[in-house]
Order: structure tokens, then C-alpha cells, then sequence
């Protein structure tokens, strides 16, 4: 029960506490728990309902959990974000994410939304001046470049017509932007090339490479076929990259961050713009409200305590989103670099250790996860809490086969929460112990009446600020990831031996492994 903050120790009393208790005795207990543990917040042209009732969670937990949060200073390190105020001290940088879709001074102050309304104005020029002859986009980056853009297109595609085909390409492995090219023409295609620093090396090796297809393919004017989104536009001329259109993104707004940024230019070359602007409406909507809402009925900070007190105070080493919705399969992939890359931290904010801090998050989409990964869930010895993800409307053709996939979120929320005893259970004797399950398995809701582009804007937004709240309970900074660079910095340096220029000595190990590589690797 340790953190980068002393858990108070009325929290560890109250865990103990909830520890002694089912879910089934707590829904005994209080008949209007369902109602008292939920809220509805409107989003223009759906609803989200969250429910949080089966989370191991008391109102005295609650209570003072969200106390807890203001001995944090919650409030005060929020505002300070929203007034563009110092918060990632490590690099010396604000986080104005909100800013790239605030529509006024409420979530962002207004040297920030000037930045950010300069910067959209030049992407609607970029969108506007791409001809119709172009049909085909590849998205080329990696990280939040690559996650949050493909999350929101593979979303509206169930939702929105595409005005044009989009294509991602992130990892260096050769294979990925080889099925990316796979049937298309130089001619007819657009490649959107993101880094914030635009020294990532992944992203500018296929920016290269693509530069050589389209040359190959005997296109002439081959900066014509490039946007390149990046924090650093002066230097793009020195990777040898040439675009057409250099957009920028904010140096404080993080890749992960940053889907709401110019970044998202593939969703508008796809969707149009229109749609780009009700995603950002649907993250400025819970930006709102979680700027504005009292604590204990702002939804993003009571998910956040929440996901606290399971990891810190309940000990939980992991947790799990199943979205049921095609649209968003995405959407655990996207959640695992926002909160993972965000709080998963050893030192806090003044460089001393901590002991406990982002659970690993995972998931799958459902049905497919229930024939996947739900028998560890059920009965296996590790508890991991789950986020269900779902709508009411269809978005396929069928309502009905729809509500038999609800059916199956509601079942398996159910089921985890109460499960079935011994006996309960029915068939024979022997087979009553392989087919109880013990239940007390906690999850989140969060039921959308439509799944519409305002929603995928908004969810993304809550799980934002989910981790932003989870970050300042803990005490780590949520805007830096310093265990990256490493990997990189050794990365290259291999690089360089596979080349035959030796830079250092490496370890017994990866020596071999280079060793045998080089024996090994076909060379063209």
C-alpha cells in the first residue's frame, strides 16, 4: 500500500474494510446503490452513462478518497494546467493538450487557443489544397502519432463515409509499410508524416523509404505527396524530407496527448473536417466538465480515485478495457501508451522512489476477449479490474444482433461482480468446485446511448484526464517517459556496430546476439 505519497491511513482502514465485504453483501445493503454509484453527462448528440457501482468501493471510501484529492492538490495542479502553467517540471514544459480544441478562454487560456486556432487554420488550408485525385492516405509515425490518429479513423469508419483510404505505417520492421504500399500509385497517394521531434528514427526511416517509392513509381513533384505534423519544423529540411505542407503542433502538448493536435490531419484528409471538429467537441465537453465539475460528481476524477484505490490501496497489478464495440478495438492499444508511458514511474516528481504506481493496462474487445482471456477473470487468482466499453444504437446493420452484444457486456459485468456459488452451482457434486465462481471482481461501465464521433472524442478525453488525476495522486509527473530514451540511445549505437563501426562494448550476451545477426542477416 505504498505510493509515491503516504496512503492516509483512514484509505488503508477503509480498504481493509471493503476487503471483508462482497459486492453482493454492499448491493444488500443498499438498495439504491446502482443510483448513488452512477451519473449521466450529456454530450450534444449522445449520452454517457458511468456506472461505477460494482467497483469495491463504500461512500465513506469515496468521501475520502476525493479528500485525499485535495490534500493532493488536485485542484490546484489542474488549474495550473488549464492557465498553461509549468506541469511536466522535468522538462520544463506546460501541457496544453486542451488547448488544441478548446473553443474558448474556459479551457485554455487565450495565448494558447490563439496557437491553436493558427495552427488549424493552416490545416484546413493543407486539407483543402490535397486534389481529389488523391486517393489513398498513409500515416506514417509511431507512438501517439500512430495510436491516436488510427484509433479515431478506425472509429468513424463505422460512423462517417471515407472520402478517401487511409493506411498506417509506425513500426521499422519493413513488413508493416511494405502491406501499407501494397496496391497503390504513387500518384494517388498522400503520405502524413508525424514526429514532434522529427528526429524519431522509425518514423524518418519510412519517411525515406517512401520518399524512394514514389521516386520508383516516377512521381515528379514528390514533396506534393508529404504533410509532415511536427513540433520542430525547422528541421525537416535537414532529414532530406521534403513536403508540400509543414503543419505544427505545440512543443508542450505530448505525443500521446496529441490527437486532438494537428497530428489528426489524417482523420480530416479522411472524414473531413467537419467530423474532426465533433471529435474535439466531445473531448471539449469533458474537458468542461472536468474543469468545472465539483470533485465527487466529476467523472474523470472519480474513475481516477477509483483506478487509485484499486491499484495503491487494493493492491490490483493490472486492469483490463474491454470495449464491446468493433468501432473501438483500438482503444486498449491507444489506453496502454496514454496511461502506461504516463505513470509508469519509479521515482516522483522530486526524484524519490516509489513503490507503486500505473497498474499494466490491457484488454481486447468483446465478444472476442470472452473466448480469449475471461477464464482468468472469472476464476483465476489474480483480480483485475475491468472497464466495459459499449452503446445502445447499433452501428452495424443488425439492432438485434447489437443487443445480443450488449446483452453479453451486461452478463459479464454480472457475473464478475456476484458469480455463483458452490451451491448455486448446478450438475454433479464434482463438478461444483470447477464451476463456482467466486465473483467480487470489480468494473466500470461506461454505457454511450449512440456511438458517434462526439463520444470517441470524449472518451479519449476521460481517460486523459483519468490519468492526469491518477499522476498527482501518486506524485509522479504524467508528461514525461525519460525510460524510452534509452532503449533508443542503445538502439543506435547497435545500429552503428551492425555497420562494422564498433561504438562500445556491450554485454556478453548482446554481443553474441549481434555476433550471430551479423552471420545470420541477408544482405542486398
Amino acid at each position: 500500500m505504498s505510493g509515491a505519497r503516504d496512503v492516509p491511513t483512514q484509505l488503508v482502514s477503509l480498504g481493509r474494510s471493503v476487503s471483508g465485504v462482497t459486492l453482493r453483501q454492499l448491493f444488500s445493503q443498499d438498495p439504491q446503490r446502482a443510483t448513488a454509484f452512477s451519473q449521466v453527462v450529456s454530450l450534444g448528440d449522445t449520452e454517457l452513462l458511468v456506472d461505477y457501482s460494482k467497483q469495491q468501493i463504500t461512500a465513506d471510501a469515496m468521501s475520502a478518497l476525493v479528500a485525499f484529492a485535495g490534500t493532493c492538490g488536485l485542484v490546484e495542479q489542474r488549474d495550473a494546467m488549464v492557465a498553461g502553467g509549468v506541469v511536466n517540471a522535468t522538462e520544463g514544459r506546460a501541457a496544453t493538450h486542451m488547448a488544441t480544441r478548446a473553443a474558448s478562454d474556459a479551457t485554455a487560456i487565450a495565448a494558447l487557443l490563439a496557437e491553436s486556432q493558427a495552427n488549424d487554420r493552416k490545416l484546413a488550408d493543407a486539407v483543402a489544397a490535397v486534389p481529389s485525385s488523391i486517393t489513398h492516405v498513409v500515416n506514417i509515425g509511431i507512438g501517439g502519432s500512430d495510436l491516436g490518429p488510427a484509433l479515431v479513423c478506425d472509429a468513424l469508419a463505422a460512423m462517417r463515409p471515407m472520402q478517401r483510404e487511409v493506411r498506417f505505417a509506425s513500426n521499422i520492421d519493413p513488413l508493416d509499410l511494405d502491406r501499407a504500399l501494397t496496391g497503390l500509385q504513387g500518384e494517388h497517394t498522400l503520405f502524413v508524416v508525424c514526429s514532434k521531434s522529427f528526429g524519431t528514427s522509425e518514423t524518418l526511416s519510412n519517411a525515406r523509404r517512401a520518399t524512394e517509392w514514389l521516386t520508383a513509381q516516377g512521381v515528379q513533384r514528390v514533396a506534393d505527396h508529404f504533410i509532415v505534423v511536427t513540433a520542430q519544423p525547422e528541421r525537416v529540411a535537414a532529414t532530406g524530407i521534403t513536403a508540400g505542407w509543414v503543419l505544427t503542433m505545440p512543443e508542450s502538448v505530448g505525443g500521446r496527448y496529441s490527437v486532438s493536435s494537428s497530428v489528426a490531419v489524417a482523420v480530416a484528409l479522411v472524414f473531413g473536417l467537419d467530423a474532426l471538429h465533433e471529435v474535439r467537441d466531445g473531448m471539449r465537453l469533458i474537458d468542461e466538465h472536468f474543469v468545472q465539475a465539483p470533485l465527487d460528481k466529476n467523472l474523470p476524477v472519480v474513475h481516477g480515485l477509483i483506478g487509485w484505490w484499486n491499484a495503491t490501496v487494493l493492491g490490483y497489478a493490472s486492469a483490463a478495457v474491454i470495449p464491446y464495440s468493433r468501432a473501438l478495438h483500438l482503444l486498449p492499444a491507444y489506453l496502454q501508451q496514454l496511461m502506461m508511458e504516463s505513470n509508469g514511474k519509479s521515482v516522483d516528481v522530486n526524484g524519490a522512489a516509489v513503490v507503486r504506481t500505473s497498474p499494466v493496462v490491457w484488454g481486447g474487445v468483446g465478444t472476442n476477449a470472452q473466448h480469449a482471456f475471461f477464464q482468468l477473470l472469472h476464476q483465476g487468482t489474480q483480480v483485475v479490474p475491468c472497464d466495459f466499453i459499449g452503446c445502445s444504437a447499433a452501428l452495424g446493420s443488425s439492432q438485434a444482433d447489437h443487443d445480443v452484444l450488449v446483452a453479453n457486456m451486461l452478463a459479464q459485468s454480472q457475473a464478475l461482480a456476484f458469480g455463483v456459488a458452490r451451491d448455486e452451482v448446478d450438475g454433479p457434486a464434482t463438478l461444483q468446485a470447477h464451476r463456482a465462481t467466486p465473483g467480487n471482481r470489480p468494473s466500470t461501465t461506461l454505457l454511450f446511448s449512440r456511438l458517434t464521433p462526439r463520444a470517441v472524442g470524449a472518451l479519449i478525453a476521460f481517460y486523459e484526464h483519468v490519468t492526469f488525476v491518477q499522476g498527482v495522486l501518486w506524485g509522479v509527473n504524467s508528461f514525461d517517459q525519460w525510460g524510452v530514451e534509452l532503449g533508443k540511445q542503445l538502439a543506435t549505437q547497435i545500429e552503428q556496430d551492425m555497420k562494422g563501426t564498433p561504438t562500445k562494448a556491450h554485454d556478453a550476451s548482446t554481443a553474441a546476439l549481434l555476433a550471430q545477426h551479423r552471420q545470420w542477416r541477408i544482405t542486398r
